[in-house]
């Protein structure tokens, strides 16, 4: 069966090329959208659910079905004004927090990590994965964080980490425009083996078809931050603002 003789299934795959199109070449331009309006629903969901299920439990007495409605329909609105606040800040502390992680623990598994895996693993001894086969009690009693030059490379670390986190905050905004290119080109993705097959006119099974291009993903990235890069990035007052 061809995808044009199921209009609801190519009409789903026009709206999600459409999505992942204008994400790929503006979601620096959505980004505050984006974080709003999952602010707004995450919040309005989130207080609707607490005013449906968790109010009435917790609530002396049996809440009848007016009363459920009452209190999810208040939180609703609340949880949805206390979301478009609170989500964006999430979002960008969020990304702070995971830069300092990663450039703290990648900085230290660089200069110490062959070291601490001599002492807690042995690949010989066992079959699992190194995250499984790696005893915390055995690097806890190590005696590596009793070493001053371990402390050194620790303090380094957690420094790296510190400036890492700083400046993901600072460029926010950007770093999650990438986090929305990206998901913009996997939608892209996703949809072109679907619609070189639909230009092909061959039968189309949905389900071996839709699966993301690796190439393609690539392509829709590099040439969505291209584009965006070129819009925003130059000198002037065109050039990418600060986060904040």
């Amino acid at each position: 069966m061809s995808l044009a003789e199921t209009p609801v299934v190519f009409a789903l795959l026009c709206v999600n090329t459409l999505v992942g199109a204008v994400l790929v070449t503006a979601a620096y331009d959505l980004t505050d959208r984006v974080l709003g309006w999952t602010g707004w629903i995450a919040g309005a969901v989130g207080g609707g659910v607490v005013g449906w299920v968790v109010v009435p439990r917790v609530a002396s007495g049996t809440v009848s079905t007016g009363g459920r409605i009452g209190f999810a329909a208040s939180l609703v609105l609340i949880g949805a004004f206390l979301g478009r606040g609170l989500i964006p800040f999430v979002a960008r502390f969020a990304v702070a927090i995971s830069a300092f992680l990663f450039s703290t623990l990648a900085t230290l598994v660089l200069t110490v990590g062959e070291s601490v895996l001599d002492r807690v693993y042995d690949p010989a001894g066992s079959d699992a994965p190194v995250v499984e086969a790696i005893d915390p009690a055995a690097l806890a009693g190590s005696g590596l964080f009793a070493q001053p030059a371990f402390r050194r490379f620790l303090l380094a670390s957690l420094l790296v980490g510190i400036v890492a986190g700083i400046l993901a905050m600072r460029y926010a905004d950007p770093i999650i425009s990438l986090a929305l290119t990206g998901l913009g080109a996997g939608v892209l993705a996703t949809a072109y083996p679907v619609w070189r097959a639909v230009l092909a006119g061959e039968a189309l099974a949905i389900s071996q078809q839709a699966a993301p291009a690796i190439p393609a993903f690539l392509a829709f990235l590099v040439g969505g931050a291209a584009i965006q890069y070129l819009r925003h990035g130059g000198g002037g007052d065109s050039a990418l603002p600060a986060a904040g």
